[in-house]
């Protein structure tokens, strides 16, 4: 048990230096954020100018999905150099992936309100949502959703970036399909949001992705430590 208290802090110290690395590497949070905010463009370019529930929750998550990969996807890109070895004989591997989750989970915060600020100022909320949509419901499910598929991003990354090449192409590969079941679970969980349907109808979706995200958490912490002394 006195292994708790050391894994947190090193959690917590590895999430602050990525934050502090993220501020003092600037271009790299600018760049995201231009990611996000010209396919939200790009969207309100395409779209009409009264956008129904179906299409504005998918260009919602086409631009989510997309904005995470370029957000998580260069997580372990420094683990992939010679820190690596310092590292390895520095910190334990249990506080590092713990500490890249926490950082995934203030990334996810972040990227949710570049995004759903960008839709609303682009597009505005589809049309019905004013009589009988959820938008608090939509901001939260929003959140989860993002949260689900950052978490299975760290883990993907992590296992992509024990690849001495090709990496971000295995990444890529191994995250597409295990996505499935969270872009499924967000976007039935947005259209009910948008078209008002009872709650009872929705918690399902809250719940389940509430535990695909900790259950992805949980074996992202217990098989890193394997993989990462290969």
């Amino acid at each position: 048990m006195p292994e708790l208290p050391n894994t947190m802090r090193t959690a917590v110290t590895v999430a602050r230096l990525e934050w502090q690395l993220e501020w003092r590497q600037g271009h790299q949070l600018a760049a995201v954020g231009l990611f996000a905010l010209a396919s939200v463009y790009v969207a309100f370019q395409a779209a009409d100018q009264r956008t129904g529930p179906d299409a504005w929750t998918a260009m919602l998550w086409l631009v989510y999905l997309f904005s995470g990969f370029t957000a998580i996807g260069r997580l372990f890109d420094r683990e992939r150099s010679s820190v690596r070895r310092y590292l390895q004989w520095a910190v334990h591997p249990t506080g590092l992936i713990v500490g890249k989750l926490f950082h995934a989970v203030l990334t996810t915060t972040a990227l949710t309100a570049v995004v759903l600020g960008a839709f609303l100022l682009f597009l505005g909320w589809p049309s019905g949502i004013e009589q009988a949509g959820k938008p608090g419901l939509l901001v939260f499910g929003a959140w989860l959703g993002g949260l689900s598929i950052s978490t299975t991003l760290v883990f993907v990354t992590a296992v992509a970036s024990q690849v001495r090449s090709g990496g971000s192409a295995l990444g890529a590969v191994l995250g597409l399909p295990l996505l499935l079941p969270q872009l499924i679970l967000t976007t039935r969980l947005t259209r009910g949001a948008l078209a008002g349907e009872p709650w009872s109808m929705l918690m399902e979706y809250p719940l389940f992705l509430g535990a695909l995200a900790t259950g992805t958490a949980t074996i992202a912490c217990i098989l890193f430590p394997y993989i990462w002394r290969a």
